[in-house]
């Protein structure tokens, strides 16, 4: 399937029968390093999460998803917040504190980014993923947390 098809299958409403394979496909281009790749995957990202099942089947992206978040590109960057918002929402399962603590360290100079969307999008990403990672993971968290305190209070007083 090329990246136009699977596009096109998007919008289909009988979806479900082809979406690990489109995961997959969107994972290879995911890979590349592309900008305007990524920005395609990640519309399609983005249209997948409306389908609660397809974001909980998008788990196996996180690793890739957590490395984007270190584009220059503040439109990817956005994009991968909101998906990855989306994904760690659709899960009933505890967040593994590997991901955890790769999304803490991730998120933590976004506070700063100078898209308010992008500052926006991290600090709520970043308190998800303190409500759902396992109970095993909050500890090694915790200097993180208290590293990511002074930045969080700085951006309440300027709003």
């Amino acid at each position: 399937l090329s990246l136009l098809c699977v596009f096109q299958l998007l919008a289909c409403p009988d979806i479900m029968g082809r979406g690990y394979r489109i995961l997959r496909l969107l994972s290879r281009y995911l890979q590349s390093e592309c900008r305007v790749m990524h920005r395609l995957v990640l519309r399609g990202l983005i249209m997948f999460c409306k389908r609660p099942l397809m974001a909980e089947r998008m788990q196996s992206l996180l690793p890739r998803l957590v490395e984007l978040l270190q584009e220059a590109d503040g439109e990817v960057v956005g994009m991968t917040l909101s998906v990855l918002r989306k994904v760690l929402l659709a899960r009933d399962i505890p967040l593994t504190s590997c991901i955890a603590l790769q999304l803490a360290e991730r998120l933590r100079p976004l506070f700063d980014n100078d898209a308010n969307c992008v500052q926006l999008l991290s600090i709520h990403l970043f308190q998800h993923v303190m409500e759902f990672v396992e109970e095993v993971g909050k500890k090694p968290l915790k200097t993180h947390v208290h590293q990511s305190l002074l930045p969080l209070l700085c951006h309440l007083h300027d709003e």
